[in-house]
């Protein structure tokens, strides 16, 4: 075991020493994931003659070990394989194994409100999946390592955490703590509930260190303090998921003074048959400053969901201005099907264009124009059984006339996978 893990475990054994009332005997339960996916790029990165095809495999083992209704553990311990560019293959697509997640949590009541805590190697996802999330798209999900803690009452709900990233290779259980990449934030949920109506308000704070971003034409260490407010539920027919946050902080010792908007909503048009819904998504992230002395505009979309603008990693949310309207149909008890096609414009036109990861398109900033281009993104999810699902994605970026006059082609992504879980 790490001796930072360790560290984290003995902590939390030695404060849930006494977590309440023991069970019998100790319960241990395991569980398996297996995921099978078939990707193929066409202009990969819009890199001209950049087409390949890749097969993807997942597999994870984990081990819950419950002491007493208030203290457990879990393991889990999980391989990555490519067929395809094996090679050249990152540590999250190409591992021979990789503890994932080894954490202690405990949880009891302090009045009438129910505390949590996790210590150790976890996945984690908080608030707005457009800036946090595990990181769905490679093969192995994004891990870190600290506590996360969590008030719960029965409309309210406050959440802290400091954690500090995992950093793999691609051999067998030798991957590190990145003591220089951290997260650290607070979040305050309230929840309502009536008849016809119910959400919840989030207010939120991220402390973010990058000592290795790229972004623009060179890299550096970039420490930012996200803060923002979400709104989410639904009104009847109406469901939606609102954010709007502000980053100020440094990056590459400049000031940083960026924001960004996500609008995510969709109408109920029929509740029978294939259920038809209207959806509509803006996405509004602000740029600049990157190639100029002054503050910098450009915002970062930090460890956002890899499937929410497209897993082709075409657009990033910065300088961008993209209005996505679309439909979702299900035409089956256990099928889903989704359409939309997203119109992409850059805020900045001295800006560059962003894929994600926050890297730059080359040549975009020297060229005049805001329309990036055109998304097209098609998905279904077939749920054969409750330990088999089946999912198709294809995504098409038609080059707009920033990517043509920086002579970037248009490009597409494919992919059928099946994930089984047991």
């Amino acid at each position: 075991m790490p001796i930072e893990l360790h560290r984290y475990c003995m902590a939390m054994a030695c404060l849930l020493a006494n977590p309440g009332t023991a069970a019998a005997e100790p319960v241990l339960e395991l569980n398996t994931q297996t995921r099978l996916r078939y990707d193929s790029h066409n202009n990969a990165q819009l890199t001209p003659g950049n087409d390949y095809r890749q097969g993807l495999f997942r597999g994870v083992l984990g081990a819950n070990l419950q002491f007493s209704p208030g203290f457990g553990a879990y393991a889990e311990v999980g391989t990555g394989q490519v067929a395809g560019r094996r090679t050249t293959a990152s540590a999250n697509f190409q591992n021979a194994a990789s503890l994932q997640q080894l954490y202690v949590k405990g949880c009891g009541n302090i009045g009438g409100a129910t505390f949590g805590v996790q210590a150790g190697r976890q996945e984690f996802a908080d608030g707005p999946r457009q800036l946090l999330s595990p990181g769905d798209g490679p093969n192995l999900h994004r891990s870190w390592n600290g506590v996360r803690m969590s008030l719960k009452g029965e409309r309210w709900r406050i959440g802290a955490y400091g954690l500090r990233a995992t950093k793999l290779a691609r051999g067998a259980l030798d991957e590190e703590v990145n003591h220089g990449e951290r997260l650290r934030g607070l979040n305050v949920s309230l929840t309502t509930a009536a008849e016809k109506a119910d959400g919840a308000l989030d207010a939120f704070w991220i402390h973010s260190r990058n000592p290795a971003l790229r972004s623009g034409r060179g890299s550096g260490v970039d420490e930012r303090d996200t803060a923002g407010l979400r709104r989410s539920g639904k009104r009847g027919r109406l469901r939606y998921d609102w954010t709007v946050a502000h980053q100020g902080g440094h990056y590459q010792n400049r000031e940083v003074s960026a924001w960004a908007l996500f609008a995510v909503q969709s109408l109920e048009l029929s509740g029978s048959g294939w259920k038809p819904r209207m959806t509509a998504r803006i996405d509004v992230a602000s740029g600049g400053g990157t190639y100029q002395s002054g503050t910098l505009r450009a915002f970062n979309q930090l460890y956002a969901s890899s499937a929410y603008l497209g897993e082709g990693q075409f657009l990033g949310l910065s300088n961008l201005l993209m209005v996505s309207p679309g439909l979702s149909l299900a035409p089956a008890r256990d099928v889903a099907l989704s359409a939309e096609l997203g119109l992409a414009r850059r805020l900045k036109e001295n800006e560059a264009a962003y894929a994600g990861g926050m890297r730059a398109y080359a040549g975009t900033q020297n060229v005049p124009g805001r329309a990036i281009g055109s998304l097209f993104r098609l998905s279904g999810t077939w749920t054969a059984s409750e330990h088999l699902t089946v999912n198709l994605n294809v995504e098409r970026l038609a080059a707009g006339d920033v990517l043509k006059r920086a002579k970037l082609p248009s490009g597409s992504y494919v992919y059928i996978g099946a994930t089984m879980r047991y």
